[in-house]
């Protein structure tokens, strides 16, 4: 039987995922806060697998808006013997569950929408615990936002990347793993499922897409987040794929053997790290030292405001999400100095 499924997103990154199903041969719908994607049995673990964006993949089990329709559901291809079911919905709804299905252990997670529409949760931990990041800096971005920045920003793993505020590494690992299944190596509810069988995650199908050897380079002032950026650089497998190097952003050389790529960076927000009254003068600084030394390269900087300090045109600007601060993704190209 065919299942339906709702892939969930950060704001701003339903584009993103729409991209990412396409690309696994389906044919998905997208809506405000991701997408709804139908398959063939087993594509809820193809998902959970293989998409980068995704914060969570929920399955369509049925319609259950009344506590009588909700305890009617048929949950055992879901639900092992003896499991507690735990609803993220009305009151009514988890009263039922607990009436209807009692338990212990880890429950099973049961999502019901405005529409009355019950979904099981396949994911468990939310999609961004790639199971790498143990340790994160001042202020630290999520994985699949660092993937959509990637995406957004039209990454080009033939072409070398330089996240010039490289922080605990997060952009940089997305990179280096652009082409294996972010999620081969965590846990997923699905895996629990009655008739689960364990297997090799990372050999479900996915996206055909071409493993990058360009050079990926960190660079950031605080020689503090470099360490951590190797040690979750060390536990991701892609050590060896990165370059670290304590400098300062504004001071920012041309690398001759390293010809125009893409720079990005989660600029400072002057909320979780920096003061506001420093952003002006920081974003013009390296503004006017891109345009001195890496004209023609790609830009790709995630900031909240005063992107106009900068000094630079932008081609593209993105509303986007950063751990609940509402911030933008502004692309480009570096000019030349006048």
């Amino acid at each position: 039987m065919e299942e339906r499924l709702f892939a969930a997103t950060t704001p701003g990154l339903e584009p993103v995922l729409g991209r990412e199903l396409r690309a696994l041969g389906l044919s998905p719908r997208v809506v405000p806060g991701g997408a709804e994607v139908s398959g063939p049995p087993g594509t809820h673990q193809r998902l959970n697998v293989w998409l980068r964006t995704a914060t969570r993949v929920l399955l369509r089990l049925g319609e259950g808006r009344a506590p009588q329709a909700f305890g009617r559901l048929d949950l055992s291809r879901v639900r092992r013997p003896g499991q507690a079911v735990a609803v993220e919905g009305p009151v009514r709804l988890r009263e039922e569950a607990s009436r209807r299905w009692p338990g212990q252990g880890e429950p099973l997670t049961l999502v019901v929408n405005a529409a009355g529409e019950v979904s099981v949760d396949t994911s468990g931990e939310p999609l961004f615990r790639r199971g790498w990041r143990q340790e994160v800096g001042r202020a630290p971005m999520r994985e699949t936002l660092a993937a959509g920045v990637l995406a957004l920003a039209g990454f080009d793993p033939s072409k070398p990347l330089w996240d010039v505020m490289c922080g605990s590494g997060t952009i940089l690992i997305e990179a280096a793993q652009w082409a294996r299944p972010p999620g081969a190596k965590r846990p997923f509810a699905f895996q629990r499922f009655p008739g689960a069988v364990a297997g090799d995650l990372a050999a479900l199908p996915g996206p055909a897409l071409a493993a990058g050897t360009a050079a990926i380079l960190g660079t950031d002032l605080n020689a503090g987040a470099l360490g951590i950026a190797r040690r979750n650089a060390r536990r991701a497998g892609v050590l060896e794929r990165l370059t670290l190097e304590r400098l300062d952003a504004t001071a920012l050389v041309a690398r001759p053997a390293l010809g125009p790529g893409l720079l990005v960076a989660n600029l400072p927000y002057g909320k979780r790290a920096g003061e506001r009254g420093d952003l002006r003068p920081l974003y013009g600084a390296l503004g006017a030292r891109l345009r001195a030394q890496l004209p023609g390269w790609r830009f790709a900087f995630l900031l909240e405001n005063h992107q106009e300090a900068l000094g630079l045109a932008f081609d593209e600007e993105h509303a986007l999400d950063n751990g609940g601060l509402g911030c933008r993704l502004c692309v480009g190209t570096v000019p030349p100095l006048a």
